[in-house]
This record gives C-alpha cells, sequence and structure tokens, in this order.
C-alpha cells in the first residue's frame, strides 16, 4: 500500500502511516554569518535520541558551506504523532539561488543568521531582503512566519551594537538573540524558540 502523506501550512508534511510530522526549518544569512556553525553547535549539544545525524555536502577550502547541509532533531510526540524537525542550511552563492529556491519550498520556520563584522552590515541587510523576496515567490509572507533572527560573532571585538542590528534587520521586533556559535552561545535558546513556534502553529 502506498504512504499516505499530507502537507498544509499548518500541518507541516505529515505521514500519516508512520505518524510523523517533519518541519522544515532553514538557517539563513549571508555568507560566513555561521549558518553552519549553528548546526554543528546543535549536534554537540544535543543527546543522540534527540539528534539523528549531521549531513555535510560540498565544503570548501575555508570550511564554508557551498551547498547545503542537513540535520533531523526529535521533539517528541504531539497529538501521538512524533515531531521531527528538519534544520538545513542553505548557501547564499548567487551560482545556487535554484537550489536554495527548492530546498525553501515547504518552509516551516527559519533561523536568520546575521554576521556582526562591521563590514557584514550590507551584507545582512542584502540577504534579508533576499529571503523575503524567495518566500514571497513561495507564496508566503515573512511576516507571518515562524521566525527568529540570531545575531551571530557576538564575541567578536568591534562587533556592530546590537541596537543597530536591531534597527537595520528587526524593526518589528521579532524574537532575536545574541549569539557566539563557534562557542555555542544563543544556539539552543535559538532553536528552542523556532520549535515553539512551529509547534503553536502546529497546535493552534
Amino acid at each position: 500500500m502506498a504512504a499516505s502523506y499530507c502537507y498544509n501550512r499548518r500541518m507541516a508534511f505529515t505521514n500519516f502511516e508512520t505518524k510523523e510530522i517533519n518541519c522544515k526549518i532553514l538557517y539563513l544569512g549571508p555568507s560566513g554569518a555561521g549558518k553552519s556553525s549553528n548546526l554543528r553547535a546543535i549536534f554537540n549539544q544535543t543527546s543522540p535520541e534527540v539528534k539523528a545525524g549531521l549531513l555535510e555536502l560540498s565544503e570548501d577550502g575555508v570550511g564554508q558551506s557551498v551547498f547545503f547541509e542537513f540535520l533531523p532533531v526529535s521533539l517528541g510526540f504531539i497529538r501521538n504523532y512524533h515531531l521531527k524537525l528538519h534544520l538545513y542550511t542553505i548557501p547564499s552563492q548567487t551560482l545556487y539561488e535554484t537550489v536554495r529556491s527548492v530546498i525553501m519550498k515547504g518552509v516551516d520556520g527559519f533561523v536568520f543568521v546575521a554576521d556582526s563584522a562591521p563590514e557584514k552590515l550590507a551584507s545582512n541587510v542584502e540577504e534579508l531582503q533576499l529571503v523575503r523576496k524567495i518566500l514571497s515567490e513561495e507564496g508566503l509572507v515573512h511576516s507571518d512566519m515562524p521566525s527568529v533572527i540570531q545575531y551571530n560573532k557576538r564575541d567578536m571585538p568591534g562587533a556592530v551594537p546590537v541596537e543597530v542590528l536591531r534597527s537595520e534587520l528587526n524593526p518589528s521586533r521579532h524574537v532575536d538573540f545574541e549569539a557566539s556559535a563557534k562557542h555555542g552561545m544563543g544556539v539552543l535558546e535559538s532553536l528552542q524558540e523556532i520549535s515553539a513556534q512551529v509547534i503553536r502553529r502546529l497546535a493552534g
């Protein structure tokens, strides 16, 4: 018998035969902002029962993701269904815009990882604008989606003040966190918040 599936904006991707609800969470942001570091920190800080393994595809010589990374995370059960988060990072390079568009299909929420380096402020703004554009092309409204803004690399000397980053990237005051993914700070807090938002949306 063929498996029975369902997808909609409130139920995510549901397999009724295996009783699984699979939610797609994307880690977005400019190149080098720390998207990959977030997934690695999650992988290192969570138990084997929660994480299922980190899949990393195609890295360049300086440790930057040039294709995508994938980490499945178990959140337990909701209404007798096993709730799983599928965490993805997506490259920022123009060459992979088609790949990014494909992976963004069916997204349930996202964490935007901003780089606190002063020279990356414009890149943060441009990348967030691109995220909104692609979401709009998928028929989604950025402000209506579960989302978290993460200000990464707060341990960096000369980091842009959080007030400036909020003014440029988060004027509507969505939930945000300061982070240093390299040292694991703010990573699980960002994941817990986006998870809670997605669960509320499923249960609503």
